[in-house]
């Protein structure tokens, strides 16, 4: 029997239980500093962690940061090389959400962004618990092995933007986490999900 991963109709009985919404002023500054702690957090360890494992490897960052900062082209590149990678990084991580719930789900997406975040969303469906938990964990997961192996397998001022990069997606990550969190913590058993992008609705 094929296992059922959304419904087009809330089921009776279930009642809402929990609104997120990135898109509200208050929630995304909230969400925001969160991502920005997370970040810090997650670099400064994964940094220490990196050049510690391989002490080398801080003598070479030494030399390659000591000739950019001799070169302003080359400085400015690197900045605005790894600034234009974030943002193929944000539409890659939305397309992984996507993914995931097309495949699970082969319902319409909504893609957007604002102010406060960007998002994917499946509007018109209520996805089960486990839908949802693939979908949320898609991105977090993909990108995590793909940055941790840029940090670990380049040199120099490489893996220097390869850790910015992975310690901004973790932090990016936040809402995902959270909405994580609430599923395998708080909202146990059957339980659905209406996601629309920037809010996600909770039923139980």
């Amino acid at each position: 029997m094929e296992k059922i991963t959304f419904y087009k109709e809330l089921p009776q009985g279930y009642e809402p239980v929990k609104t997120i919404d990135a898109g509200n002023k208050k929630m995304g500054i909230i969400m925001n500093l969160g991502a920005l702690l997370l970040a810090a957090v997650v670099g400064i360890v994964t940094f220490l962690l990196r050049f510690t494992a391989f002490p080398a490897a801080m003598d070479v960052l030494r030399e390659d940061m000591a000739g950019i900062q001799d070169n302003i082209w080359q400085t400015e590149g690197v900045i605005w090389g790894t600034l234009g990678v974030m943002f193929v990084y944000i539409v890659l991580h939305e397309l992984t959400h996507g993914a995931a719930y097309k495949l699970l789900t082969k319902e319409k997406l909504t893609y957007g962004i604002k102010l406060t975040c960007a998002f994917c969303g499946v509007p018109n469906v209520y996805v089960t618990r486990k839908t949802a938990l693939i979908a949320l964990l898609s991105p977090f997961t993909v990108f995590n092995v793909v940055f941790l192996a840029l940090t670990v397998f380049t040199s120099g001022w490489l893996s220097l933007c390869a850790l910015f990069l992975f310690a901004a997606h973790f932090g990016g990550c936040i809402g995902d986490l959270y909405d994580t969190c609430l599923l395998l913590f708080k909202y146990k058993g059957d339980v659905l999900v209406n996601d629309n992008g920037p809010k996600q609705v909770f039923y139980a």
